[in-house]
C-alpha cells in the first residue's frame, strides 16, 4: 500500500494511484507494468493551394499567414504571434479568400484548404487594410522621434508599406498619463496601444498567472495591471518583445539607443543553466540592451526576468580595469606572480562563479591534476546533483511526452524557461502533469494537475510509490528533478527518479543551476569537498560561491567588480564579463554552446584562458606554454572529454543574414 504520509492534494479526472493492495513481489522489475511504445508520427497531410498565384503544399491546419510567408509573401499582423492561439483581433490580416464570400477574411484565422486561392493584393483587400491602419492611427501619438520602438516598429513600416500616404485625420486624440511604470523595469504608454492582447494573452497562455488585464470598453479601453499592482512574474519582460507597438518598453533600456546605432550579436544567457539564447546589443563598446533569440530547441523564443535585465553591471562605473597588489595599482606581470607565489605550498581553495566557461574550467582541470592537486574547489550556485547518469532527456523531449513528473524542483525559480516548456507541454499538447514537492507550486494553477506531497519519508519515497502509476502507462514519459536537502537525501533523489524511470522506460533531466554546472561536472573540477574550510589561500574566480574562511591568510579577487564579499584581498585581478568572454557553455542537457561577445577586450584587461595559462606556467604547468589561442584549447578539451567533442567545430563567427520580407504596395 501506498505510503499514508503521502497526501495528494490536486488530483486528474482518473483516480491518482493504482497502488492496490499487492505483493512485494508486484515490485519486481519483470512484473512492472510497462508503458506503450510510443507510435512513430504520422506524416504530415498536406494541402496545396495557391497565394497570389503561387502554389504552395502545407500540412493540414497551416494557417494562411504562416503559408503565406514561406513564400516570401508578407501579411501585416499585430495581434497574431506564432507562440500564442489566433484571435483575429486587429483584422489587419485581411485578404480575399475563395471559394468563401465576397468580403475580406482574416488569414491569422483562416486555416489552408485543399484548392483554395488566396490573393492579398486585389484592391478590397489592400483597401480594407489600409483602413483597419488608419483606425489604429486614430488615436496614436506622433511619438516615433522619442519613441524608443522606432526603427524596429511593425506599426511604422506597415502604414509605409500598406497605410494610406496621407492621413486625413485632424481630430484631437485621446490622452492617457504616460509612461505608467507597470514594475521597476517595465514602462506602459498607453496612448501608443493598439489593444492587440499580445500582452495579456502571453500571460494567460504562457506563463499562466493573471496580471495584466484591460479597463474599460470600445475607444477608451486600455491595459492595465491587475487591481494596480505591480508585475511580479519572473516571465514579465516578454511583453515587450511581444508588443508589436511603443507601447510597452524596458525601463532599463528606456532612451538610451536606436536599433540603427547598435549591432547586435547572436549569443547565450549567462543567468542559469538552461542556456537560452539572447540577442546581446552593444552600442559604442557598452551593452545596452539584452533580448531573446529564438531557438524552438530551448527556450522557444522565451527568457526570464535575470537573463533580460540583470545585465548592467557590465558597464558599471566601478569596474575593475588594472591589477592590485596590496590595494595600489600594478602590473599583469608583478600580480601574477604574486598570485603563484602567495598559492604555493599553501592550503588552496578556488571559489568559481557559476558561468565559468568549459574553456577556463578544462584549464583548471590540468591545474587541479597538476600544481594545484590538493585544492577545494567551490562553485556558485552548484546543487548537490551528481554527474548525469547516461542520456538525459532533452528540453525539447519535453513536447512529445504523454506524462511528466516533476520531483522536488521548483521550476519556476530554478529554472525558469524549463517552466515555460512544462507549461506548454501540458496545456497545448496535452501532456499529464505529475508533482512530488511539499511546498505549493506555480505549476498547481493547472486544474488536472496530480501534486503528491511527500511525508517524513522524503522525496525519492514519494517517487518511488509513483511505479505502476496509471498516468504513466503511456509513453513518452518524462521524469524532471531537483535536488534534495543535502549530498546524501539528493543522491538517494536521483536514484528514485532512475527507478522509476526504469520502471515506466522514462528518461530524466536533472535540473542543475548554475550555468555551467554540468561543464564543471564533466572536466571533473567541481564533485569534490565544494567547501573552503581550513583553507589558508583563496582564489575567487567572480562572487564567493561560499563565504570566505576565516582561516584565509591569502586572498585573490579575481572579478568584474569588487564586492563586500571578498573582504580585502591581497591580489585584485580584473576578470572579464559575459559580454566579452570567449569560450562556451554545457547547459543542463548537455548541449554544447558557443559565446558571441559583443563587447572588445580593452587594455589592460586580458582573456581568462590567457591569465590561467600564464598562471600554470608560472606554477610549473609547462603544457600551458603551448596554447596560442582559444582554439587550441577547444580542441584540447573536445579530445579529452567525449561531452565537449562539439568544441573542436567552434562555428563561424559572423551569422548568416536573413532576408527582409516585403509586402504590398499602398493603394
Amino acid at each position: 500500500m501506498p505510503d499514508q504520509e503521502a497526501k495528494e492534494t490536486r488530483q486528474s479526472p482518473q483516480p491518482a494511484r493504482t497502488a492496490q493492495a499487492a505483493a512485494p513481489g508486484d515490485r519486481s522489475p519483470d512484473r512492472r507494468a510497462q508503458p506503450e511504445p510510443a507510435a512513430p508520427p504520422p506524416a504530415p497531410e498536406l494541402v496545396s493551394l495557391s497565394i497570389d498565384g503561387q502554389e504552395i503544399s502545407v500540412a493540414k491546419g497551416t494557417l494562411i499567414v504562416e503559408a503565406a510567408r514561406r513564400l516570401g509573401i508578407e501579411i501585416p499582423v499585430f495581434c497574431y504571434h506564432h507562440k500564442l492561439d489566433p484571435v483575429g483581433a486587429c483584422r489587419l490580416c485581411l485578404c480575399e479568400i475563395s471559394p468563401g464570400p465576397p468580403k475580406p477574411q482574416t488569414a491569422c484565422t483562416t486555416p489552408v484548404a485543399p484548392g483554395m486561392k488566396v490573393q492579398t493584393n486585389t484592391q478590397l483587400a489592400v483597401s480594407a487594410r489600409a483602413d483597419i491602419l488608419e483606425y489604429e492611427l486614430v488615436n496614436h501619438p506622433l511619438d516615433c522621434p522619442v519613441c524608443d520602438k522606432g526603427g524596429e516598429c511593425p506599426l511604422q513600416d506597415y502604414t509605409f508599406r500598406h497605410g494610406y500616404p496621407t492621413s486625413r485625420i485632424d481630430a484631437p486624440r485621446l490622452h492617457f498619463q504616460k509612461p505608467i511604470p507597470l514594475s521597476p523595469r517595465i514602462a506602459l504608454d498607453r496612448e501608443r496601444c493598439v489593444l492587440c492582447y499580445r500582452c495579456t494573452r502571453y500571460y494567460d497562455e504562457i506563463a499562466w498567472e493573471q496580471e495584466l488585464t484591460t479597463d474599460q470598453r470600445g475607444a477608451h479601453a486600455f491595459i492595465t495591471s491587475q487591481f494596480g499592482e505591480p508585475l511580479q512574474s519572473v516571465f514579465s519582460g516578454n511583453i515587450i518583445d511581444l508588443c508589436p507597438v511603443g507601447a510597452l518598453t524596458s525601463r532599463v533600456w528606456r532612451f538610451e539607443s536606436r536599433p540603427w546605432d547598435m549591432n547586435h550579436t547572436f549569443s547565450v544567457c549567462s543567468r542559469c543553466s538552461v542556456g537560452c539564447n539572447v540577442t546581446l546589443w552593444e552600442r559604442r563598446n557598452q551593452l545596452v540592451r539584452l533580448t531573446s533569440h529564438e531557438n524552438d530547441a530551448i527556450d522557444d523564443g522565451w527568457i526570464c526576468d535575470r537573463g533580460r535585465f540583470e545585465y548592467t553591471e557590465v558597464n558599471a562605473p566601478e569596474r575593475l580595469r588594472q591589477p592590485q597588489l596590496g590595494g595600489q595599482p600594478a602590473t599583469w606581470e608583478a600580480a601574477l606572480q604574486a598570485v603563484a607565489e602567495g598559492l604555493k605550498g599553501r592550503r588552496l581553495g578556488i571559489s568559481l562563479r557559476r558561468d565559468v566557461t568549459n574553456e577556463e574550467l578544462y584549464l583548471l582541470s590540468r591545474l587541479l591534476a597538476g600544481p594545484l592537486k590538493e585544492a577545494r574547489v567551490a562553485m556558485e550556485g552548484r546543487t548537490y546533483l551528481p554527474p548525469p547518469q547516461g542520456e538525459t532527456l532533452r528540453i525539447e523531449e519535453l513536447d512529445t511526452c504523454k506524462a511528466i513528473v516533476v520531483l522536488g524542483a521548483d521550476t519556476e525559480k530554478e529554472t525558469p524557461i524549463v517552466n515555460l516548456r512544462l507549461k506548454k507541454a501540458v496545456k497545448k499538447l496535452g501532456a499529464k502533469l505529475l508533482l512530488i514537492n511539499a511546498a505549493d507550486l506555480d505549476l498547481d494553477r493547472w486544474p488536472d494537475s496530480v501534486h503528491i506531497r511527500p511525508g517524513e519519508a522524503g522525496l525519492a519515497a514519494a517517487a518511488r510509490q509513483l511505479i505502476g502509476h496509471e498516468l504513466l502507462q503511456s509513453g513518452p514519459v518524462g521524469i524532471v528533478h531537483g535536488q534534495g536537502p543535502d549530498e546524501t537525501a539528493s543522491a538517494d533523489l536521483v536514484a528514485a527518479a532512475q527507478e522509476l524511470a526504469g520502471s515506466c522506460g522514462a528518461k530524466v533531466m536533472p535540473l542543475y543551476q548554475a550555468t555551467n554546472e554540468r561543464g564543471a561536472l564533466v572536466t571533473g573540477v567541481v564533485g569534490r569537498p565544494d567547501d573552503l574550510v581550513g583553507c589558508d589561500a583563496v582564489l575567487c574566480f567572480g562572487p564567493p560561491a561560499v563565504p570566505l574562511p576565516a582561516s584565509a591568510r591569502f586572498v585573490v579577487a579575481w572579478d568584474t567588480v569588487l564586492r563586500p564579499a571578498h573582504g580585502r584581498p591581497d591580489v585584485i585581478l580584473p576578470a572579464l564579463s559575459f559580454a566579452e568572454t570567449q569560450g562556451s557553455y554545457t547547459s543542463l542537457e548537455g548541449r554544447v554552446q558557443f559565446l558571441r561577445p559583443p563587447l572588445q577586450v580593452r587594455q589592460p584587461l586580458r582573456e581568462s584562458w590567457d591569465l590561467l595559462c600564464d598562471l600554470g606556467v608560472r606554477l610549473g604547468l609547462a603544457e600551458c606554454s603551448r596554447y596560442a589561442g582559444i582554439f587550441q584549447i577547444q580542441r584540447a578539451a573536445a579530445a579529452a572529454f567525449p561531452a565537449l567533442a562539439a568544441l573542436a567545430d567552434p562555428p563561424a563567427p559572423e551569422a548568416p543574414a536573413r532576408p527582409v520580407l516585403l509586402g504590398a504596395s499602398r493603394p
